[in-house]
């Protein structure tokens, strides 16, 4: 099955969101929470698999894709 309303980001382009879904769709990750949903390398699927539930931000670069963790579970 292909998720067609997932969106690539562009060069620079950030999405932030709390995880709440991790799909492989056609040869790449769909991570998804609230309105976003996000297509992304498999290769990230290690580190977003572990951020489940949690506020991320996902920015693309010109050379690959970078995550930061927004909340901190301990507060």
């Amino acid at each position: 099955m292909r998720i067609f309303q997932a969106i690539r980001l562009a060069p620079w382009e950030e999405g932030v969101f709390k995880l709440g879904n991790l799909v492989e769709d056609d040869g790449s990750l769909v991570a998804s929470g609230g309105k976003v949903m996000l297509r992304l390398p498999l290769e990230m699927k290690a580190d977003l698999a572990n951020c489940m539930g949690r506020r991320i931000a996902i920015i693309r670069t010109d050379a690959d894709y970078r995550m930061r963790v927004l909340d901190d579970p301990d507060h």
